[in-house]
């Protein structure tokens, strides 16, 4: 009996050996291996392979060993042949037989397998479950990470685009793609030389993993602000689970990953990039559709490619997602009227919690309708250099503020009432229900709008950008931008009425002693409506402990444990010092002013009010942390837009492009390094800001001509 090579097994009955085949068939690195079946080396081992004096592993490779339903891993041996002895390699392969399972003979079952004693510059364990893993490695072997001596480093992460170590990885998966489909996780055992691992094992595991996916603030800070209220936090938590059944319908393999929509850490809800970076691959459409669409950053140039390979089958699929999308954009009008009559019967705040939830799968599930018809369509338009304009209702919000501002200092104020009559129910950061409609800020807004004597509003008109042909008004190409903007200003109105109910019962819960203050209901979370009532004193330090999270300058997007080491003070968010940032541009041509810094609406229009800071007017550069439809009040007195967070699909940014107001969004770190009076030159088509004079804090630095 000798010894064969591993080509020559084809028994899967002992998954050990024919995973290993199979990852050899694939192309994958694995070493040289042959076996012998347990039974015929059991009394009379073979010298070893080629009569070679190397130093030997001798491995198990039993039926009941790193199958489906359980690995059985470290219940057989494994015995190191270092020695020039043969007999000392027999001794080795004899005590990994006797390690077997045995049948009603009493023969051995399984194989044994011998392979060269590897000593690589890392060993390394992976678990792998088709696009998140954990990689842990150590110095030399793998024998002190298996047995548990030694922790070695860990890093998890999610497959990237272009990455080797992500490459070598989906190739794993395409070879073990039956086990993943099945759910199992990989258990993978690799010795690292370089950029190609090598593979020792591969067995599904049945366990779990922590996930590192990367999060983003991106759109959900523009429409709930910086530190947005446990009430809405927790519903949107809630709420993602059931929107992600929208793609899930048209593709069941998104339901089976468990991925979250929304993340809650650090007093925010994150949006989990991981999840559509996952669907874009998985459809091979381009990641950065993602980044684009909704802002954020992206990985690398890989993310901007379509992959025809998965695409092509991906069709029907995708085909079933526009048509779902159709049928949700049609049932948008029906699911609010549903939402009006569950706000009106809730009776309590649990049943108003369940509508906030509601409402917010509503908005995902019709939004995630809209903004995929979008993100195509945005791509048409660009490609053919069509602007135009949808004439959306915050637009026209916009500029009957702006014509208030603009009329007789006497009338301004039955004006404003008028405005407020139409459209009160909107407000900033409006999509958190903690955060009062304009309808409440009547006394702000009028302190804006009455000035006996003041100038008309002048505007100073921006450098054209030179790109297209002559803007067509309204048409096909522009009506899902008008219908989402219309959607959510219905959408709104509803969210109006559900605040005034909630207020409703925080007051009622005040008086009986409940509440220490009325806007203390946004502090609660389910738990704490289906459990013990918390204290008047425990909501004073929740409170406390969100305003404590405030000051923290968390990334815009990163991996979650980045964003838990700034959380605990491990590491801080590097604020750029440079001349050009870059982000995304919305158009309207190219504009040099002065720099006006806003993170709050209703605290720039109060400093406006008293002479603060740079003035807001046509040569303002209004530049903001990130977006929302509110802003709009302002757009018309400013030249030109900059946010560090923002999407070509953000509302927002639909009305800027409709305004033509010059606009860059998704420019990370701008709002930090631009301080109040520096001049800037934006392009809204290249989506660059540039400083125009030296970088303050920065000795050496020179004008720009």
């Amino acid at each position: 009996m000798s010894w064969r090579p591993l080509d020559s097994f084809a028994d899967r009955a002992v998954p050990k050996l024919a995973n290993l085949r199979r990852a050899a068939r694939a192309g994958l690195s694995v070493p040289p291996t042959w076996w012998a079946r347990a039974a015929d080396v059991e009394t009379n081992p073979p010298l070893p392979p080629d009569g070679s004096r190397a130093p030997w592993i001798v491995r198990s490779a039993s039926p009941t060993e790193d199958g489906d339903e359980e690995t059985q891993a470290g219940r057989f041996v494994s015995r190191e042949a270092t020695g020039p002895d043969p007999e000392g390699f027999r001794a080795a392969v004899r005590a990994v037989v006797a390690s077997l399972p045995r049948d009603a003979a009493g023969r051995p079952l399984g194989a044994v397998f011998v392979q060269p004693l590897l000593l690589p510059e890392r060993g390394g364990i992976a678990f792998f479950d088709g696009f998140h893993y954990e990689l842990t490695t150590a110095p030399g072997g793998n024998r002190a990470l298996t047995s548990g001596k030694e922790r070695g480093d860990v890093v998890r992460g999610t497959l990237r685009r272009g990455e080797p170590w992500s490459r070598w990885l989906e190739r794993v998966g395409r070879c073990f793609a039956r086990e993943l489909a099945r759910g199992s996780l990989l258990d993978l055992e690799l010795a690292l030389y370089g950029d190609e691992p090598v593979l020792l094992q591969a067995r599904p595991a049945r366990l779990a993993i922590r996930r590192n996916p990367v999060l983003s603030l991106a759109n959900h800070r523009e429409i709930l602000g910086e530190l947005p209220s446990p009430w809405v936090v927790a519903a949107l938590e809630e709420a993602g689970r059931d929107a992600v059944r929208f793609f899930a319908e048209a593709d069941p393999e998104v339901g089976r990953w468990d991925e979250p929509y929304a993340v809650a850490l650090g007093g925010r809800a994150w949006l989990n990039f991981s999840l559509f970076h996952r669907m874009m691959d998985r459809w091979g459409l381009p990641r950065a559709f993602v980044a684009e669409g909704v802002g954020g950053t992206g990985e690398g140039p890989e993310d901007a490619r379509f992959d025809l390979r998965r695409m092509l089958p991906a069709g029907p699929r995708l085909v079933g997602l526009q048509l779902r999308g159709l049928l949700e954009i049609a049932r948008a009008p029906h699911t609010l009227a549903e939402l009006e009559r569950r706000i009106a019967a809730a009776e309590g705040l649990e049943p108003l919690f369940d509508a906030t939830v509601l409402g917010l799968v509503v908005a995902l599930r019709t939004n995630f309708a809209l903004n995929g018809a979008l993100t195509g369509l945005l791509r048409v338009r660009r490609t053919l250099g069509i602007r135009g304009r949808a004439r959306v209702t915050t637009e026209e919000m916009m500029e009957e503020y702006e014509a208030i501002r603009a009329a007789e200092p006497g009338s301004r104020e039955a004006a404003l009432d008028a405005w407020l009559a139409r459209f009160g129910h909107r407000g900033p950061l409006e999509s958190d229900l903690a955060r009062p409609r304009f309808a409440e800020l009547r006394d702000v807004l009028l302190s804006d709008l009455v000035r006996a004597g003041e100038p008309a509003v002048t505007r100073v008109p921006a450098t054209p950008d030179g790109h297209g042909p002559v803007p067509l008004a309204r048409g096909p190409l522009f009506a899902l931008d008008r219908r989402r903007e219309s959607f959510r200003d219905d959408l709104m109105r509803a969210w109006k009425q559900l605040r005034e109910r909630v207020l409703e019962e925080a007051r009622r819960l005040g008086a009986d002693g409940r509440l220490a203050r009325v806007e203390d209901v946004f502090l609660l979370t389910r738990e704490d409506l289906r459990g013990e009532w918390p204290s008047t004193e425990s909501l004073a330090r929740r409170r406390a402990a969100l305003e404590a999270l405030r000051p923290i300058a968390v990334p815009s997007t990163a991996p979650r444990s980045e964003i838990e080491a700034v959380l605990g003070g491990v590491a801080g968010k590097a604020t750029p010092a440079g001349r050009t940032f870059r982000g995304i541009g919305l158009g309207g041509g190219r504009f040099e002013g002065r720099v006006r810094r806003a993170s709050d609406l209703v605290a720039l229009l109060a400093a406006e009010k008293r002479g603060e800071g740079p003035p807001l007017d046509g040569e303002t550069v209004l530049v903001v942390p990130a977006l929302e439809p509110s802003w709009a009040v302002v757009f018309g007195r400013v030249g030109a837009v900059v946010a560090e967070i923002g999407g070509e699909l953000s509302h927002a940014s639909i009305l800027l492009r409709e305004a033509g107001k010059p606009a860059v969004v998704n420019c990370e770190g701008v709002f930090g390094a631009l301080v109040d009076g520096e001049r800037v030159r934006i392009d809204g088509t290249e989506g660059t800001v540039e400083r125009t004079g030296p970088v303050p804090g920065v000795a050496g630095t020179a004008a720009a001509a």
